[in-house]
């Protein structure tokens, strides 16, 4: 396995594709490109100066609000990060769905069809979704049951917040709406890393009585009775980042003890009925689940982080990580850490020196407990090895 990943924030876009291209001597035959504040009347041409200079066999890319290299976070400026792997023993298979797609794939026969694989080939998905005007729930949910446990690694394009604004490439084929991906199947091994930038404050409990995404009561008591009791025993700080963002984690295994970070699929609170003693969740709910309350905030973000690359290198002692995908909110980098280059830093400071690329994402999407989720405030790593 060959991984090569180069980075440049060049305005002169002759500069940049010099720099993108350095050294990229091999056939790969998996290419990723992230491009930030690039006018679009540059960006085909990029894209095939780079094709015309490099020997990659299947190439994709998308636009972005910042990129992410192997040392370097850029937001808001003019950018881009190239990804290469030269991976012999595993097939790269591209795909493209469209929502009109999407909503004729009823089955997980109809997924299996269009995307050309089976579960049993144990597939690894790299997807890159336009957030506009295709339904990622709908294709969330077909893929989970489709390919229980295969990995769904990527990120939403966040190069425009209006529909039909971001490009979308793949082959040969320009698109400013829906979903390209590649399946990678065969000799592989890639783990991944999902850090949500949260820790958990209180104690777990039990949901004893939820409707789709209500919470009605915990332990027997009304939620809101519970959260409140919680607070109290807050230290101030925590309980300004509550008030701020009242966070839900939900346990994605419920025979797994004891819990840890990872083990949680963080969700936000969008609304609170005080009359019932109610919330209301950003996703569903069922009795007999537990939850707990967490907090975010720079430093939690940070400490998750730093816990989730310690855990991975202690379940995977001896293993040589090769290169690596970083997929980050929007809502990360500065904005949030007052310092550039934050995440990538702490990610080579564990896994490093490795070659990585990837860009801040309109939502992020990883593993949480084997079933695959779109995130948000999220550091969704892939690790070739």
């Amino acid at each position: 396995m060959e991984i090569i990943s180069n980075t440049s924030k060049s305005k002169n876009m002759g500069k940049l594709i010099d720099e993108l291209t350095v050294d990229c001597n091999g056939t790969y035959n998996m290419g990723v490109l992230f491009i930030a504040s690039i006018a679009k009347e540059h960006i085909q041409m990029i894209i095939n100066n780079i094709r015309q200079r490099v020997d990659i066999r299947n190439f994709m890319a998308c636009t972005c609000a910042g990129i992410i290299g192997s040392h370097m976070e850029l937001e808001g400026e003019v950018g881009a990060s190239l990804f290469l792997a030269n991976m012999p023993k595993t097939e790269v298979s591209p795909f493209y769905i469209s929502q009109d797609e999407l909503e004729a794939m009823q089955t997980p026969q109809h997924f299996y069809e269009k995307l050309g694989v089976k579960p049993d080939q144990k597939p690894v998905f790299l997807v890159l979704p336009d957030p506009f005007q295709v339904d990622l729930n709908r294709f969330m949910d077909g893929m989970n049951t489709a390919y229980k446990s295969a990995p769904i690694v990527g990120g939403l394009a966040s190069g425009s917040a209006r529909a039909e604004g971001n490009t979308l490439y793949q082959n040969g084929n320009t698109y400013h709406q829906g979903i390209i991906g590649f399946t990678l199947t065969g000799d592989i091994t890639v783990d991944t890393i999902v850090s949500q930038g949260c820790r958990p404050v209180g104690e777990t409990y039990i949901v004893t009585r939820a409707q789709d995404n209500v919470i009605h009561e915990v332990a027997g008591k009304p939620v809101l009775e519970v959260i409140k009791s919680v607070f109290q025993g807050l230290p101030e700080h925590d309980r300004l980042m509550a008030q701020q963002a009242l966070l839900i984690g939900v346990v994605m295994d419920e025979y797994k003890h004891p819990l840890k970070r990872g083990d949680f699929l963080i969700r936000s609170v969008i609304g609170i009925d005080q009359s019932a003693g109610s919330i209301v969740i950003g996703d569903s709910i069922r009795t007999g689940q537990t939850i707990q309350l967490h907090v975010r905030d720079a430093k939690a973000a940070e400490e998750d982080l730093n816990a989730l690359l310690e855990i991975y290198k202690e379940e995977n002692e001896g293993v040589s990580p090769q290169g690596a995908f970083v997929f980050s909110c929007n809502g990360r980098g500065t904005g949030l850490f007052q310092e550039p280059n934050h995440d990538i830093k702490i990610i080579q400071k564990h896994l490093g020196p490795i070659p990585a690329a990837g860009f801040f994402c309109s939502g992020e999407i990883g593993p949480i407990g084997g079933t695959n989720f779109i995130h948000g405030f999220t550091d969704s790593i892939v690790v070739f090895s």
